[in-house]
């Protein structure tokens, strides 16, 4: 089945449930279209894996309406949409394999990121620390479901899972020309806990880690990190909100009210 995309993102986007192929229509740039593999992740699984390999998310590079060019490279941020397929995997939840933003200079942190659920349910495992990475100062898992949006803080590593029986669509909001640093989960096997699919769902920890940290568990519709985008963010009130999220690129401007924190009032 062909579901539309349009309301929940702003843009001509559709995907196949079945496939979990994102379909782009026009009016649109030209993006590149990147595939992870489930053997591209053997390194961060909780257990081996022996399942055979398959597409588990794609996603797009920058993607915007091509008259919007010149907005994104002023302000030098770029959208783009990612799709999980449903699915278990040695025990584990279909999952990315993590990474920290690489810091800028001259303040040493990394940039943050805006993800909204555009379909389905996600579940967004943070994890704080700075380099070299070695010590993790928090750990908190997000989970958003489509029509709600949260914003990544700098400094924490994440990665994404499916726990939800269909497709994972998100869009995110970053830097343009973010560099990744992924070694610090591959070299841990993971991140520091690892969500199973036993039970209904399951969070446990990574001994690989040398140090148990609580798991603080937070639901998107209880956050109010940035209140002119909190639920049903599409493309244009990201576009239109690019002079208020110069945080994206320059950390420093971070808002201490944009910190994970669950709030006892909406905005």
């Amino acid at each position: 089945m062909i579901k539309n995309l349009q309301q929940a993102c702003g843009l001509p986007v559709k995907f196949d449930t079945e496939t979990c192929e994102l379909i782009l229509g026009e009016g649109l740039n030209e993006p590149s279209y990147c595939v992870r593999k489930l053997h591209d992740l053997k390194e961060v699984w909780a257990n081996p894996i022996q399942e055979e390999d398959q597409v588990v998310y794609r996603y797009t590079s920058a993607l915007h309406l091509r008259e919007d060019a010149p907005w994104w490279a002023k302000a030098k941020v770029a959208y783009g949409i990612v799709i999980f397929v449903p699915g278990v995997f040695s025990g584990e939840y279909v999952k990315s394999s993590g990474q920290y933003h690489a810091p800028v200079q001259p303040c040493n942190m990394g940039t943050p990121e805006i993800y909204t659920v555009l379909a389905g349910i996600g579940h967004f495992l943070l994890q704080k620390a700075s380099p070299p990475f070695e010590k993790i100062e928090d750990a908190v898992m997000v989970e958003v479901r489509a029509g709600e949006t949260f914003v990544v803080p700098p400094d924490y590593g994440h990665l994404q899972i499916n726990p939800g029986p269909e497709p994972l669509v998100f869009s995110y909001a970053v830097m343009d020309g973010m560099k990744g640093c992924y070694d610090p989960f591959k070299a841990r096997q993971g991140a520091i806990y690892y969500e199973m699919a036993k039970g209904g769902g399951s969070h446990v920890f990574n001994p690989n880690y040398p140090e148990r940290l609580p798991l603080t568990v937070l639901q998107a519709a209880d956050l109010c990190q940035l209140p002119d985008l909190n639920e049903k963010v599409t493309y244009q009130a990201i576009r239109d909100h690019l002079a208020d999220l110069r945080f994206l690129t320059d950390p420093t401007l971070f808002p201490e009210s944009a910190a994970l924190q669950a709030v006892a009032t909406a905005c």
